[in-house]
C-alpha cells in the first residue's frame, strides 16, 4: 500500500485517483493510485519550513552531514534489489537496467558526501575577498525547503540524485514521485528514515500532477528540481516565476545519432539498437532521430532491422529479456498513435521484432523512413526513431540542430571527424562512437539546451543549485 511520510509518520494518502498502477509486463493491477490532500500537503510544507528554521540539519558541520549521507548510502545499498524490482514491475524496464539505476542511489549519496568533505579544504584554500575595511565573508547557504519531483522512467536513480544533492546543501526535501512508478520512492524514504536524519527533513507525498503543482506554487518552497516532460516543465517554470524561485528542469529531447560516411557500420548498428531498447526507449537521452550519410542508409537500416529480428522482448523480470514492455496502457496507445500519424504523413514504419502475445504493454521498436526532417521535430519518448539522410557533414550538423531540443547527441565515424561535428551540435552532451545510459564521467555535468531544460545537473551542479550566496563585510567605520 502507498503511504505518505510526513513529519516522521506514515499515513495513507487521503484521495483515491480512481486508477491503478499495473505490472507493465502482465497488465495485472498492482495497487491503486492515491494522492495526498490539501491538509497533508500543508502539513508537509509546514514541517519542512520548521525543520529549516530550526537549523537541525543545516546547522551541522559538513563532516557530520557527510557521515549521515554515507550511512544513507549503506541503507540504500541494502534495499537496492527491492528498489530495482519495484521499478521493473512499474515501468517495464528490464531488471538488468533497473539494477543499474538502483545502483545510482547509493552512489549519489556517496558522491554528495565526498563533495561535502572537500568543501572545508576548498574554503581554507580560497583567498578571502578584501573590502574597504577588512575581509568579506562570502557564504553559500541552503535555499530552504525543496520540492523533488521525479519521473516514472528511471525513477529511483533520478530521485536519489536530487535528494542527495539537496540534503548535502542543507535543504529539507519533499519528494513527489510519479503516480505511475511511486513504489521505489517509498522504499528509498524507508531506507533514509532508518538512518536517523532529523524528523521531518525527508518527506514523501504521493499523487498526481496536482500534488506537484501545490508544492511548486507554495511560497515556502524555496527551490524545485523536476525531471519530466515539456508540458510539466513549462507549468513548473511558470509557477516558479511567481515567486522568482529557482527551478532545475530536465525535460525531453529528440536526440540525433549521426552516422558519418566513414563510420563502422556494424558498430553503428549495434549502438542504434542499444539506443532504441535501453529502458525500452523511455529515457530522455534515447535515440529519436537517426541521421545517416546517404551512402550508408540502406546498409545501416538493413543491419538494424536484422538485429531487431532476434531481439528478445519479454517480461521485465525475466533474465532472458533484452527489452521489456512500455510503462502503461495509455503510453502504449500514445506510441501507436504516433506511428499512425507518421503513416498518414507518408512515412514507412519498419518493425521486425516479435512481441509476446500475453497481456502486457509490449511494443516492437520501429524505424520510420520517408519523412522530411521538419515533420519529425517532436519527441516520441519510446523505441521509435525517424531516419534521414545527409550528403555532407555540414548538412548533418544542420539536421542534428534542427529541433528546439538539446539534451544529447551521438556521432559515429572517424574520431577526429566526429569531434569536429560534435563541437557544432547544439546539445548538452555528445557521445562519440558509443550510446550509453551512464554519463561520460561520474563528475561530468549533464547540461540541457533549449526546450530540454535549464539548470545543469551533476554532482557539483545540482548541489550548488540548492544553495544561494550571501556576502557580509564592513562598509564604513564611524
Amino acid at each position: 500500500m502507498l503511504l505518505n511520510t510526513i513529519n516522521g509518520d506514515t499515513s495513507a494518502p487521503a484521495i483515491e485517483l480512481g486508477s491503478w498502477v499495473c505490472n507493465a509486463s502482465t497488465a495485472a493491477q498492482l495497487f491503486p493510485q492515491l494522492a495526498a490532500d490539501a491538509e497533508q500537503i500543508e502539513q508537509a510544507i509546514a514541517t519542512a519550513s520548521a525543520v529549516h528554521a530550526s537549523g537541525a540539519w543545516s546547522g551541522l558541520s559538513n563532516k557530520a552531514r557527510a557521515d549521515m549521507l554515507d550511512a544513507a548510502a549503506e541503507a540504500l545499498t541494502a534495499q537496492a534489489e527491492k528498489i530495482a524490482e519495484a521499478d521493473a514491475r512499474c515501468t517495464g524496464a528490464i531488471l538488468k537496467f533497473t539494477r543499474v539505476v538502483a545502483s545510482i542511489c547509493p552512489m549519489a549519496f556517496r558522491s554528495a558526501a565526498n563533495l561535502l568533505r572537500g568543501l572545508d579544504d576548498e574554503a581554507a584554500a580560497h583567498k578571502a575577498l578584501q573590502g574597504p575595511h577588512g575581509p568579506l565573508l562570502n557564504e553559500r547557504l541552503p535555499l530552504g525547503p525543496s520540492a523533488i519531483i521525479a519521473p516514472w522512467n528511471a525513477p529511483s536513480g533520478i530521485a536519489c540524485h536530487k535528494i542527495a544533492s539537496a540534503l548535502a546543501a542543507g535543504c529539507p526535501v519533499i519528494i513527489k514521485p510519479s503516480e505511475w512508478a511511486p513504489l521505489s520512492a517509498q522504499y528509498i524514504v524507508e531506507a533514509l528514515q532508518s538512518v536517523g536524519f532529523p524528523v521531518g527533513l525527508i518527506q514523501l507525498l504521493h499523487g498526481s500532477a496536482k500534488v506537484g503543482a501545490a508544492l511548486v506554487a507554495d511560497s515556502r518552497i524555496a527551490a524545485v528540481s523536476f525531471t519530466g516532460g515539456l508540458a510539466g516543465g513549462r507549468a513548473i517554470a511558470a509557477a516558479c516565476a511567481q515567486d522568482i524561485k529557482p527551478a532545475q528542469l530536465e525535460l525531453g529531447g529528440n536526440n540525433a545519432l549521426v552516422v558519418l560516411e566513414d563510420a563502422n557500420v556494424e558498430a553503428s548498428c549495434d549502438a542504434i539498437v542499444q539506443g532504441l531498447v535501453t529502458l525500452n526507449g523511455q529515457w530522455c537521452r534515447a535515440l529519436g532521430r537517426l541521421l545517416i550519410h546517404e551512402s550508408l542508409v540502406s546498409q545501416v537500416v538493413k543491419g538494424v532491422m536484422l538485429r531487431l529480428e532476434s531481439l528478445r522482448i519479454g517480461s521485465a523480470l525475466s533474465p532472458e529479456s533484452e527489452m521489456g514492455p512500455l510503462v502503461h496502457a495509455a503510453h502504449l496507445a500514445h506510441i501507436k498513435q504516433t506511428l499512425e500519424s507518421y503513416r498518414e504523413l507518408g512515412g514507412k514504419v519498419l518493425q521486425s521484432s516479435r512481441v509476446p502475445t500475453s497481456p502486457g504493454y509490449y511494443f516492437a521498436p520501429a524505424l520510420i523512413t520517408g519523412l522530411a526532417p521538419e515533420q519529425t521535430r517532436d519527441e516520441t519518448f519510446g523505441p521509435v526513431a525517424t531516419v534521414h539522410s545527409f550528403s555532407s557533414d555540414e548538412e548533418a550538423v544542420a539536421l542534428a540542430n534542427g529541433t528546439p531540443f538539446g539534451l544529447a547527441g551521438y556521432v559515429f565515424g572517424d574520431e577526429q571527424r566526429c569531434w569536429a561535428v560534435a563541437k557544432q551540435m547544439r546539445t548538452g552532451i555528445v557521445k562519440i562512437n558509443a550510446v550509453t545510459m551512464m554519463n561520460l564521467h561520474p563528475l561530468a555535468p549533464r547540461p540541457a539546451w533549449g526546450l530540454s531544460g535549464q539548470g545543469d545537473e551533476g554532482v557539483r551542479e545540482s548541489f550548488e543549485f540548492f544553495r544561494g550566496s550571501r556576502v557580509i563585510g564592513v562598509g564604513a567605520r564611524p
